[in-house]
C-alpha cells in the first residue's frame, strides 16, 4: 500500500467502544512503533505515558478540563490513552549527548 492510498483512507475516531479493549500482543507492537518513530538526528526528545487501567485514564482525562472537556468521554472508553511528552527545545549539551 503507498502513502496516499494509506492518508485518504485516515479518519479521526469520534467514540470507543469501552467494551474493545486492544489485546496485550496489540499494545506491545504500539508501545513499539512509539519507541522506534524516527527523529531528527535520532534526538528522541519525547517520552509516552500509556494509561490502560480505568485509575490511569481518569487520570489523564482530568486534563480534558475546561476547553477540551468533550475529549473527556473519549479517554475514558478507549482501550488505551497514550500521553505524548515531548521537549520544546534542545540546548547543545543535549543533542551533542545523543540522548
Amino acid at each position: 500500500m503507498d502513502i496516499i492510498s494509506v492518508a485518504l483512507k485516515r479518519h479521526s475516531t469520534k467514540a470507543f467502544d469501552a467494551s474493545k479493549k486492544l489485546t496485550p500482543e496489540q499494545a506491545e507492537q504500539i508501545k513499539t512503533l512509539l519507541q522506534y518513530s524516527p527523529s531528527s538526528t535520532n534526538s528522541q526528545p519525547w517520552h509516552f505515558i500509556v494509561a490502560s487501567t480505568e485509575e490511569g485514564k481518569a487520570r489523564v482525562a482530568k486534563s480534558a478540563a475546561g476547553n477540551y472537556v468533550f475529549n473527556e468521554r473519549k479517554m475514558l472508553d478507549a482501550s488505551h490513552v497514550v500521553v505524548f511528552c515531548a521537549k520544546t527545545a534542545m540546548d547543545d549539551a543535549w543533542a551533542e549527548a545523543g540522548c
